[in-house]
């Protein structure tokens, strides 16, 4: 029995044959609608753009240049045998939220702030006008601003004058702003030009200055905008990572008493603790523990959440945190009475410490201070003064600058 089909079959049959080879038509690998999503696997290099020598050629130039990058770029040395491309240097904490505050090191005070000195210095400037502040000079070059002399109402005995200087901060992208107070007797003429002390005349009229300037800074981030000639201001950052001698170190463009002062703050935050310091000899002698750049995983935080818990104590007798006590089977001078000196520790060997006969099996690592001031070189070595693993050397010394204040 022959069965007769109609018409509409026959239609229905042609429009399934035309929309089954259509998907290939659209969007198969020669389709009009392809997927293009690998095609920069397959661009080429063209030759660039030659003009005839006659002709002006100072308008040509590569719209984004790509400086070239060293290892001294990274405070890193290739490695052919393992090479791993190295983690980019880390930005100061907070980035994404402004933040204000005034640090203290010692004698020093300063205003910190996590935004570059081109946002800092109009918002300065716009400070001093709404505060009636009179500007006798400003220089955008060197970051510094001087007041006019004036009068506190509170205190007639004496003129007064301001010294603002806006500095990078030791971090990427942060700035400081360090305040210097000086006052002469009303009765005296004030001398011209000014010769800044070291310290402010009077501590207390320094810090009205600087808290009423960091809470406005604090309170208002609109006022102000951003000035582009003032983003060379301090030149670049106080800390940087770099190859001495094929060694990773890190330079420090501080005084050696802020030097000091923020490494032993340093080697007492993340990743580090201390065991002994000499600040005479500009030697750290610390323990060092890997952080995880990953961040703990799911038992290390649930464990951090209770290991101080009451239980924990009645349990295991004591919490972990007291369980560990740092505590090192030599001290710092025994280990610097053996360290080798002058050219020798410059070019001390790799660390071997299996093959060390004074002093065997002594723990930690050795953070040390050198260099002229303003321009100080900061090295970690193992306790024998001699030199870790390029690897290892910068991982430390990631974590000390990330560290300093």
């Amino acid at each position: 029995m022959t069965v007769k089909k109609s018409p509409a079959f026959y239609v229905l049959l042609a429009l399934l044959n035309v929309s089954l080879s259509g998907c290939g038509f659209f969007f198969g690998d020669d389709g009009v609608f392809r997927n293009r999503e690998n095609d920069y696997l397959m661009a080429d290099n063209i030759p660039p753009l030659v003009l005839d020598e006659s002709l002006d050629k100072s308008a040509l130039g590569e719209l984004y240049p790509i400086p070239p990058i060293t290892e001294s770029d990274f405070g890193y040395e290739a490695d052919p045998e393992n090479n791993e491309i190295p983690r980019p240097l880390p930005l100061s904490a907070n980035m994404l939220e402004e933040s204000v505050k005034i640090q203290r090191l010692g004698q020093q005070t300063w205003i910190l702030m996590n935004v570059a000195p081109g946002e800092v210095w109009p918002r300065v400037r716009h400070f001093l006008n709404v505060n009636g502040l009179a500007v006798a000079s400003s220089d955008i070059s060197s970051g510094v601003i001087e007041t006019d002399w004036i009068q506190f109402k509170t205190d007639l005995s004496t003129y007064d004058k301001y010294r603002i200087q806006i500095d990078q901060g030791v971090q990427p992208e942060t700035s400081e702003i360090h305040i210097i107070h000086l006052s002469v007797p009303t009765g005296t003429t004030p001398p011209s030009p000014v010769n800044w002390p070291q310290a402010s005349v009077d501590a207390e009229k320094e810090k009205w200055l600087l808290d009423e300037l960091a809470a406005t800074l604090a309170s208002d981030t609109t006022e102000g905008g951003t000035s582009l000639l003032a983003q060379s201001i301090g030149g670049s950052t106080k800390a940087n990572l770099g190859i001495l001698r094929n060694e990773p170190v890190m330079r420090l463009k501080l005084d050696r008493a802020r030097t000091l002062g923020t490494l032993s703050h340093a080697v007492k935050q993340e990743g580090f603790s201390p065991y002994e310091s000499d600040a005479a000899t500009g030697i750290f002698y610390v323990h060092y523990r890997k952080i995880d750049p990953e961040g703990p995983g799911w038992f290390s935080r649930k464990w951090s959440s209770i290991r101080n818990a009451r239980w924990v104590t009645a349990i295991f007798g004591q919490p972990e945190d007291e369980l560990i006590k740092l505590k090192s089977p030599y001290t710092l001078e025994e280990l610097t009475a053996h360290l080798p000196q002058g050219a020798e520790l410059d070019e001390a060997p790799l660390s071997n410490r299996k093959k060390e006969q004074n002093l065997p099996d002594a723990p930690g690592y050795l953070v040390m201070v050198s260099g002229e001031e303003g321009d100080l070189v900061v090295r970690v070595r193992d306790p024998y003064g001699k030199r870790l693993e390029p690897r290892k050397a910068r991982e430390m010394l990631t974590i000390l600058r990330k560290n300093l204040i």
